[in-house]
């Protein structure tokens, strides 16, 4: 998973789990995840709690930390994310030949990951994309836009658009859906337990929902009660 967005992970995987059963066919109950990385680039520590954000990233840490999900970061330079994405491409196709994915999951929507996809499909590994479209707000408070790269749709074996299934509304009830949302008073909860597991960083204050660590979002989807 590319950096850029983060979930209630157990519902993530669910939701996955489920996608890709429908799309191989195959019963859910054989449909594993066995392999699970997250990759960003991170802000320094100083800059972090400059910014607010410090307690809800050591939060967001600890989430993915549960989950068992394996973290890369990498500096985050005036510029920008550098080299992250490089990173993960070798990662993934390094995986895929070594461990034999049947299917590779992408949370991305950069095209510059098509060469990933296209040497993934030469190993024999099907890609499922699960892009997400969406409106967001920059540290200078200038309303953007992140739409996925059409011709990583193209390409990929099973493209999920996932802001049409959360906004499906015969979906409403869906478990699986509402399971990809953290409520409000879990996601205090997590704040909460962090601070007192690092009680340097409680000067630092939480940012408000949607407030990005990386020009995009603070790692967690937020659902009001």
């Amino acid at each position: 998973m590319r950096g850029r967005l983060g979930s209630a992970w157990p519902g993530l995987h669910e939701i996955i789990r489920h996608q890709v059963a429908e799309s191989e066919g195959s019963d859910v109950k054989y449909c594993q995840i066995v392999d699970a990385h997250y990759f960003r680039g991170r802000p320094k520590a100083q800059e972090a709690e400059q910014r607010g954000v410090l307690l809800r990233e050591r939060a967001f840490d600890d989430v993915l930390v549960r989950e068992g999900v394996v973290t890369h970061y990498l500096p985050l330079g005036p510029e920008g994310e550098k080299g992250i994405d490089v990173w993960l491409a070798l990662e993934a196709y390094e995986l895929a030949i070594y461990k034999r994915f049947d299917v590779s999951v992408l949370v991305a929507c950069d095209g510059d990951f098509l060469p990933l996809v296209r040497k993934l499909n030469t190993l024999g590994t099907r890609v499922m994309l699960t892009a997400w479209d969406f409106e967001w707000m920059d540290r200078n408070q200038q309303q953007r836009t992140t739409r996925t790269d059409q011709v990583l749709l193209d390409e990929v074996s099973y493209p999920i658009m996932m802001h049409q299934v959360i906004d499906d509304r015969s979906r409403r009830n869906d478990p699986l859906v509402k399971g990809l949302f953290i409520p409000q008073k879990e996601l205090r909860a997590v704040v909460a337990a962090a601070t007192v597991a690092a009680p340097s960083l409680s000067s630092a204050a939480p940012s408000t929902a949607g407030a990005a660590s990386a020009d995009v979002y603070s790692g967690t989807i937020q659902k009001d009660d």
